[in-house]
């Protein structure tokens, strides 16, 4: 009905009679939101699978593009909340970090939370044993910036036999058209 907090949802159900809407005789709680989040963590796998297979069919994604990985900050999460780095303009405060990985439409496929403290880099591994592994994909191409696909995210899709897109920095570019590899008069 609305976005919010667990305990939002509660006192939006009890404005809206939701529990007589949805036939809940006793009433819920907050609580009641936290075991079926811990339901919906027990089955997340086979619930991405069952959504990929009836949304895809056989047909396979071809392309993943890896978007920056979302922050939270908040109070609860104590196991999962490290402090983040500086770069996210939010010093000091913890975070946990959440990878999303969607299709060539932008729909996402799969959702995984990381510790705070966790560079992109290091959550690069699991999207791509995700997409081969769990989901069965083949040819696939990964597309993201410079801090997202590193050397060893390079090997990582090497082994995976996946392809990438990613940027290249202004010194690289210097070396290649200095070798002659890039020539100016094709752009």
């Amino acid at each position: 009905m609305d976005q919010g907090s667990r305990l939002s949802a509660v006192r939006l159900a009890q404005v809206h009679a939701a529990c007589d809407v949805l036939g809940i005789r006793r009433g819920f709680d907050e609580n009641d939101l936290y075991e079926n989040l811990s339901w919906l963590c027990q089955h997340q796998e086979q619930i991405e699978l069952r959504l990929f297979a009836a949304r895809r069919g056989q047909r396979k994604p071809e392309l993943f593009p890896l978007r920056r990985h979302q922050q939270l900050s908040g109070r609860r999460g104590q196991r999962l909340r490290r402090l983040r780095l500086q770069r996210d303009g939010k010093k000091g405060k913890k975070q946990i970090v959440i990878g999303l990985l969607c299709d060539e439409d932008g729909t996402p496929v799969s959702t995984e939370v990381f510790r705070g403290n966790t560079q992109d880099p290091q959550t690069f591994g699991a999207q791509v044993r995700k997409a081969s592994q769990r989901f069965g994909c083949q040819r696939v191409t990964f597309v993201g910036d410079r801090g997202m696909i590193k050397s060893g995210q390079i090997e990582e899709l090497a082994k995976a036999g996946f392809h990438y897109i990613t940027a290249i920095t202004k010194p690289q570019i210097d070396t290649l058209l200095s070798g002659g590899v890039l020539q100016m008069a094709l752009f």
